[in-house]
């Protein structure tokens, strides 16, 4: 089955059949946090994109038809399937399974060595399908922006006597609210590439507690038992707010979430119809049912487009800033 299962490709896919609402909710409460303006313009200003490009370029391989040419082959099969350009790919020697996009304008991957020594070639693939997702979605630069956001504020304080501290606070909430919410974006990127439930669930699992020489005994099923009682827990009130602090400064959802969340949407009919050749294409607005709303655990419709990106086209869901290009709107 691994290497030669044929999947379905998704021409035309727009953006809209992946966001999940949470996603989109956050974006638009980060959008609305005062002070966004002056850290997105601090940022710009310093050039972090071309300094995170060139670091990496310097320490990091290169993975072509040439170089690592398997995993090269997973990232064009899952650029074809999500109809998403090719990013540059990359290879960091680093033990942690991991992987994360930069380069908001020239978007590029990194992948640890850790993730490609633990994961299946199945699994890889949903990887590198998880991070195109974030940039079909737009999610690049405030990614960028999300790792940083700590520096960047300190920045912002000292260039405007003071003020970045009072809108700091907030600000770095909301991005790291926004941050763990993409992820499930991310996941549904993932799942619409490899096309198969059980790979992700293993996946997930493997970041959750992974090891080399355990990777080919973990159990899917199993899991998501343990995902199940996990949401169980919530008999009171205490377990609830453990819960709360649990996740809120963390930049990923728990594991046994995301499976958990995952598994739900394979069973919605956005997904099913979508392996049937029936997706919303991009410029198309979504059908009923076929939105980021379209989720058992949270079913908010994608608002429609109330506007237009006078840089980049893009159609908008939000007020204040471009969540492809990031640029202003007003």
């Amino acid at each position: 089955m691994e290497g030669t299962t044929t999947r379905r490709q998704f021409p035309g896919l727009s953006a809209t059949v992946i966001q999940h609402p949470d996603d989109l909710a956050a974006l638009q409460a980060l959008q609305r946090v005062p002070g966004l303006d002056l850290v997105y313009r601090k940022f710009l200003e310093l050039g972090l994109e071309r300094v995170a490009y060139i670091q990496n370029i310097g320490s990091n391989v290169r993975i072509s038809a040439r170089q690592c040419p398997r995993i090269y082959r997973l990232l064009q099969e899952a650029c074809a399937i999500l109809d998403v350009p090719e990013p540059e790919l990359y290879l960091m020697h680093h033990p942690t399974a991991n992987a994360f996009t930069s380069g908001h304008n020239h978007p590029f991957i990194v992948i640890t060595s850790g993730m490609v020594d633990l994961m299946s070639e199945d699994e890889l693939l949903a990887v590198l399908g998880h991070e195109l997702g974030h940039i079909k979605c737009g999610h690049v630069l405030y990614k960028m922006m999300a790792r940083g956001i700590g520096a960047l504020i300190t920045i912002v304080s000292e260039a405007t006597l003071g003020l970045g501290k009072v809108i700091g606070a907030g600000l770095v909430s909301a991005f790291q609210e926004w941050d763990r919410k993409s992820e499930f974006t991310g996941d549904r990127a993932g799942l619409l590439t490899v096309q198969r439930v059980d790979t992700m669930v293993t996946l997930l699992m493997k970041l959750a507690g992974g090891t080399v020489i355990e990777r080919d005994s973990f159990s899917a099923q199993e899991f998501l038992k343990q995902a199940d009682r996990y949401e169980e827990v919530d008999a009171n009130l205490l377990d609830r707010v453990y819960k709360l602090l649990l996740v809120s400064q963390r930049n990923h959802p728990l594991a046994v979430v995301r499976a958990r969340d995952i598994t739900h949407w394979a069973d919605t009919p956005v997904y099913q119809q979508a392996l049937n050749g029936i997706y919303t294409r991009q410029g198309e607005r979504p059908a009923a049912g076929h939105g980021a709303g379209a989720h058992t655990a949270a079913t908010r419709p994608i608002p429609e487009p109330a506007s237009y990106c006078p840089t980049c086209g893009a159609a908008q869901t939000n007020r204040y800033y471009c969540s492809v290009c990031g640029a202003p709107l007003d």
